[in-house]
């Protein structure tokens, strides 16, 4: 089982995934309906989402250790569940933000001159636009789904 200063990982690693889940979610979707925005939040939201879908991974694995060792009732079935979840769409979320990123960002086109074409159509811009505000509204909700049914096997609510 994987641990950090003695503790399992997965109570820690958590933690992080718990804030930063929600908060790149809020990032594509603001990135996605305020484009004045989008020079600010490209970086941050870039960065961002490029851990959280490893960190997600290996919170998982780690998750799944734990179970092993400890058994698992209803309600840490249920959570391993929405973790299962979360962690695909961790990916997929970070597969979109990729997308939306290359065909928005301007900065990139300039420095791979491939995606000027991308950046050139509309409705491409346009439907990766909507498609990361969906990640980023999906990904919060599934964030406040799976750090719910985790609190409650912990604290019994």
């Amino acid at each position: 089982m994987i641990m950090i200063g003695g503790l399992p990982a997965h109570i820690l690693l958590v933690h992080a995934v718990v804030v930063f889940g929600p908060l790149a979610g809020l990032g594509a979707v603001v990135y996605g309906l305020a484009a004045r925005t989008r020079n600010y939040l490209a970086w941050p939201l870039g960065v961002l989402t490029l851990i959280l879908a490893p960190l997600s991974l290996i919170t998982a694995q780690a998750g799944e250790q734990l179970q092993a060792t400890r058994g698992a009732t209803a309600m840490i079935q249920a959570h391993a569940r929405q973790g299962d979840i979360f962690k695909y769409t961790a990916v997929v979320f970070l597969v979109v933000v990729v997308l939306m990123l290359a065909a928005t960002y301007a900065p990139l086109a300039e420095r791979v001159p491939a995606l000027a074409g991308l950046q050139e159509s509309r409705p491409i811009r346009i439907a990766l636009l909507t498609a990361g505000v969906l990640a980023g509204l999906f990904l919060i909700y599934q964030s406040i789904i799976t750090g719910h049914s985790g609190s409650s096997s912990v604290w019994g609510g």
